[in-house]
């Protein structure tokens, strides 16, 4: 599925010039709390009904989680799939689905390491301002929501989702 959305959004970017690539950086933090990280992503993004964009995106994060005395470091790699509606110019909102690539690192090495691949629905939206004819500073704002993830502590469960804030610079084509 995910490559029909890419096969489409490269013909219409084809006919219509209107492919942007987006790298962004911005900070990151899960919803129970804890510090904010850093985050890195590219996305592509194409124009794909009126006033309305194609995004598909992948990026880089981690935190490290601490429970009962104990704590791991979680790292997630989310390639995601988004409909953005721009309902005037600089402004837009929307959602998507994705597949998030999550790794566990145990402090200590007191358990094996483990990785699994969650699927989850985001929402968010932002700000496009343009800089020059084929380019614009993107402000962007997500909340991933994901079900709760099982680790190797006593204390089992906790609950992966997170929000983002960053800052990019589209580059149109």
């Amino acid at each position: 599925m995910i490559l029909a959305c890419v096969s489409l959004a490269l013909v219409s970017a084809r006919a219509a010039h209107a492919l942007q690539i987006v790298p962004s950086v911005g900070i990151s933090q899960a919803t129970d709390g804890g510090e904010n990280r850093s985050m890195v992503a590219l996305a592509i993004r194409n124009s794909f009904l009126p006033r309305t964009q194609l995004e598909i995106q992948a990026g880089y994060r981690s935190e490290k989680k601490d429970f009962s005395g104990q704590s791991f470091d979680l790292k997630t790699v989310p390639v995601t799939l988004s409909l953005w509606a721009s309902p005037v110019p600089m402004l837009y909102a929307g959602g998507g689905v994705g597949a998030y690539f999550q790794g566990i690192e145990y402090d200590g090495n007191l358990y094996p390491a483990s990785n699994e691949t969650q699927y989850g629905v985001h929402l968010g939206g932002g700000l496009h301002f343009p800089l020059a004819p084929m380019a614009g500073l993107d402000l962007q704002g997500r909340y991933v929501m994901l079900g709760d993830k099982s680790t190797a502590l006593a204390s089992g469960k906790f609950d992966p989702s997170f929000w983002t804030l960053s800052a990019g610079v589209a580059i149109g084509f």
